[in-house]
């Protein structure tokens, strides 16, 4: 066969398997099969807002009356209004309910693995204070071993991340990365101890940086090329992506981001 039409050929045998997947992938969640996890700072109306939906419809399936206390980790039930947009941001009531070793998730509870060694880091984020901060630093040292003070709000980060995925561990490529232009230049997020690139096991790219897009004045970047999700704290909310087609182009801000991302330490 002419190596034209075999071409042919075998895009039409792979539409039929395309439409099936992006069928798949448009399929209607149910609101009975997703959670949402009370995060640090969250209000009944916070969550309201977050779900779009009416105060009244959150609390009366949850059993939730005035002052509506809430502690963070509860697993709240979904009011069916919830769009499917919204909805494809969730967990799922399997993924909070269970680590990625079968057993219960314990909220705030992060286990972290380092790329490059393995070394593992597995402990309460709850209890935050100095010492918790300084096992963080060591975790996202740089290639060479050098230590660097991390952001606050990004160690808080973590966990939020965590308890999306019910516990799965989470991969870590890179945290801190030494300047390396000269001193006029701008630094990356990296170098200030303000980002990490990372993976969560057993869990998309994409269903990463969408629910990471959900956090406020946090930069997320979908790096499909390097095959993490590059998460970092700022003033305000930004996200990008880069390796798909038609995908827009980062900010300049944050291009610096992702041309660091395409050299690995």
């Amino acid at each position: 066969m002419h190596p034209r039409w075999l071409s042919l050929a075998l895009s039409l045998l792979a539409a039929p398997t395309a439409a099936l997947s992006q069928n798949r992938d448009r399929a209607p969640i149910s609101a009975r099969d997703r959670a949402y996890v009370v995060r640090p700072g969250d209000t009944i109306r916070r969550i309201a807002a977050v779900l779009e939906v009416p105060v009244s419809e959150v609390a009366a399936l949850n059993s939730l009356r005035p002052p509506y206390l809430l502690t963070v980790g509860r697993r709240l039930r979904v009011p069916a209004g919830v769009s499917q947009e919204v909805l494809r941001t969730l967990p799922t009531r399997e993924e909070v309910s269970t680590d990625d070793e079968g057993g219960t998730h314990r909220p705030g509870r992060v286990n972290l693995v380092r790329a490059r060694d393995g070394v593992e880091l597995s402990t309460n984020f709850t209890a935050t204070g100095p010492a918790l901060r300084a096992r963080v630093e060591r975790m996202l040292q740089s290639r060479a071993g050098q230590v660097h003070m991390i952001h606050p709000r990004l160690v808080r980060v973590l966990p939020t991340l965590s308890d999306r995925f019910g516990g799965r561990r989470i991969t870590v490529l890179s945290g801190y990365r030494p300047h390396r232009g000269g001193r006029d230049e701008p630094r990356s997020r990296h170098a200030m101890g303000y980002a990490v690139d990372l993976r969560v096991e057993g869990v998309g790219l994409r269903a990463v940086w969408e629910f990471c897009r959900t956090i406020p004045n946090v930069g997320c970047g979908l790096s499909t090329r390097g095959n993490f999700v590059h998460v970092d704290v700022r003033t305000e909310s930004a996200s990008w992506t880069l390796g798909g087609r038609d995908e827009p182009t980062p900010a300049e801000d944050d291009l610096r981001e992702v041309s660091e991302e395409a050299r690995p330490e």
